[in-house]
């Protein structure tokens, strides 16, 4: 009796630690399973950041958040019926081969420019108001300047011939199709399986070329053949340039600031309900862009360019 009690007690202590074992093997088990959880954490947390890095350099589509210029505020917007008539200037070398806002690289060489509010890119039709001559060119940059509507590439004011003058006066026309394209174009481009293949289909046919033709051919492909540029002749009439500035408390608010500027040019003073507002010109490009540079600085923000 007393050696089946000594048996029993001795399977009971096994079972026990039987059962202890695979306690032990299940926190072990559950161990792992929490470190291959963790591992596969930061793998996929290391995947994104290096997705984030390749994309990082990548020209992509952009509209943007509002802003100010000097207390000028800036909404960028979609806008596909856009027409407007001002200042327009260049950028030289000194940002010659910057990357813009969206990635995309300034080039003084090519027919680019710089606007406050359209997306980036954009494909617009810029006229010079005072020969007529226009041409279609790429916006693809942000610019910090109250006064011109746009800046452009030297490339750009050569061939608008205002680039001895440094400013013109231009209207500026968005193209509703090819700039709706340039979206498209950059969106599917920034896709994840953007850059997926597919395998070429199988083919029963074979042909034949002349090598000599395919030399030909693959010449005229590798060389650097420099596309022309249209360069257009638009009728333009004379336009008198004026400054407007708005936000005036009164009439006597208007003498002051006048005088404070010492302008010298026509002023019409104009009551607009609760406040009052100022026309100043017709002027010169330079005298514009002074005077609004000048309003802005004492605190007009509601200061444009009108062409009439």
């Amino acid at each position: 009796m007393k050696l089946l009690s000594s048996f029993f007690f001795i399977i009971l202590f096994l079972l026990s630690c039987q059962l202890e074992n695979n306690k032990t093997i299940a926190k072990v088990e559950k161990k792992i399973v929490n470190v291959e959880k963790k591992i596969i954490e930061v793998v996929s947390v290391n995947k994104l950041k290096e997705k984030k890095q390749n994309t990082n350099n990548a020209i992509f589509y952009l509209i943007g958040d509002p802003y100010f210029i000097e207390g000028v505020e800036y909404i960028p917007e979609e806008n596909y019926s856009y027409v407007q008539s001002g200042l327009a200037t260049f950028y030289d070398k000194e940002l010659h081969n910057v990357k813009t806002a969206n990635n995309d690289i300034n080039k003084v060489t090519e027919l680019l420019g710089r606007h406050k509010t359209l997306p980036l890119p954009s494909i617009v039709k810029i006229t010079n108001l005072e020969n007529g001559s226009s041409l279609i060119i790429k916006i693809i940059d942000r610019h910090d300047d109250n006064v011109s509507l746009i800046q452009v590439s030297r490339k750009v004011s050569q061939l608008l011939r205002f680039y001895k003058n440094k400013i013109a006066r231009v209207k500026l026309e968005v193209l509703t199709d090819p700039s709706k394209q340039s979206k498209i174009v950059l969106e599917s481009m920034n896709q994840a399986d953007f850059n997926k293949t597919v395998d070429s289909a199988p083919t029963e046919s074979v042909s034949i070329s002349d090598l000599d033709e395919v030399t030909v051919e693959k010449n005229i492909s590798n060389s650097n053949i420099e596309q022309p540029i249209e360069l257009m002749l638009e009728e333009v009439s004379n336009n008198d340039l004026f400054v407007k500035v708005y936000g005036f408390d009164s009439y006597k608010e208007t003498k002051n600031i006048i005088d404070l500027l010492n302008i010298k040019f026509n002023i019409t003073t104009q009551n607009e309900g609760d406040a009052y507002s100022v026309i100043i010109g017709p002027i010169e490009n330079i005298d514009a862009n002074k005077l609004v540079s000048s309003f802005i600085s004492k605190g007009y923000k509601n200061t444009e360019i009108i062409l009439k």
